[in-house]
């Protein structure tokens, strides 16, 4: 788990990193680490509750509920980390990289858990 959650980081940092407003001041190594945060604490939590019917993919979408949640929180911990370190900074940039970290954690769940 730790290292998927790892992977999930890198790759949710390199993505930020494509933009030029994440590559400043370490913008995507801030989301890096939430997103093996959210990736961590998600899918742990997953495993101490026992929650094995998250792991069931909808009929339409080939998405489960554990896939979107990796992305939930990875989301909503990308924007407290990115949203408390540059509070100077428009909103807007703030929840587009944790957009992209979320929909990078999201795609990375669906083929690797």
């Amino acid at each position: 788990m730790l290292l998927t959650g790892l992977i999930a980081g890198i790759l949710a940092a390199a993505a930020i990193a494509l933009w030029p407003w994440g590559r400043t001041r370490g913008r995507f190594a801030i989301a890096g680490v939430a997103t093996v945060a959210g990736w961590c604490i998600w899918n742990f939590s997953l495993n101490a509750a026992d929650a094995g019917g998250f792991n069931v993919d909808a009929p339409v979408v080939a998405l489960s509920g554990q896939d979107a949640g990796s992305g939930v929180l990875t989301f909503a911990l990308v924007v407290l980390a990115l949203g408390l370190a540059e509070q100077e900074q428009p909103a807007g940039r703030v929840v587009l990289a944790a957009l992209i970290a979320g929909v990078v954690a999201m795609v990375f769940d669906i083929f690797v858990l």
